[in-house]
């Protein structure tokens, strides 16, 4: 079936794809396709000027369903719902959407293994998105959101390092590479908001640390390499 004829420019599909793959129970192929026919809908169907667009109520009430699923199980599900989440926020952040970056930075800081990571995931593909932006007044708001969550998003990064380095030296491989993806979407977060967040980021004293932190953390990293053959044996 095509996702012309799934869809057909009416709502209340929209409300159905999400309850598929929202709902863990269902056939994992099913729910992958519910993420993608939804997602696929964002560009023809949330734009106020679309034919049979979503009315602001609707998509109010989708935005709320779709915050409130940081524990898929699923890897290949959770990176699509963090896509999508980033293709509403590029559309609807901050202006009708104020709650996400709030709600993502909370959720980061949770202490549920899987709720983080998604949380994370989701943080990473939302602020890549939003850095995409060029217009003038999009690219002013990046850089607000670059300065209000950079100082956040450094300590994060530190954090995931320590943990990762920590337990490297303690050979406990299954938290360690846990940690690493943690540290890379943490990085990648940072990345973007560097190049993008700021006009003069030489002359911003938290750009400045963060880059002469990461010559520091390269040095821990190598001093650590004598312990990498672990994860290869």
């Amino acid at each position: 079936m095509s996702s012309n004829t799934v869809t057909g420019g009416e709502c209340p599909f929209s409300f159905l794809f999400q309850n598929i793959f929202n709902n863990h129970m269902l056939d994992v192929n099913v729910r992958w396709l519910a993420v993608l026919y939804f997602k696929n809908g964002i560009d023809r169907y949330w734009r106020r000027v679309a034919p049979h667009a979503l009315s602001e109520e609707e998509k109010t009430s989708l935005r709320a369903g779709l915050i409130t699923n940081f524990n898929e199980p699923i890897n290949q599900i959770a990176t699509q719902i963090a896509v999508l989440i980033a293709k509403v926020a590029r559309l609807d952040c901050p202006r009708q959407w104020p709650e996400l970056i709030p709600i993502l930075l909370e959720s980061v800081k949770g202490h549920d293994g899987l709720l983080q990571h998604r949380a994370l995931l989701t943080f990473y593909h939302v602020t890549k998105t939003l850095a995409s932006k060029r217009l003038a007044q999009d690219r002013r708001l990046f850089q607000d959101l670059a300065s209000g969550i950079y100082s956040f998003a450094c300590s994060l990064w530190s954090h995931h390092t320590d943990c990762f380095l920590q337990q490297v030296c303690a050979r406990d491989e299954a938290a360690a590479l846990n940690s690493l993806e943690r540290t890379l979407l943490s990085l990648k977060v940072l990345r973007k908001l560097t190049v993008h967040g700021f006009q003069d980021p030489q002359q911003n004293m938290e750009v400045m640390g963060f880059l002469n932190a990461v010559f520091e953390r390269l040095k821990q990293f190598l001093e650590c390499c004598k312990y990498f053959p672990l994860f290869l044996t």
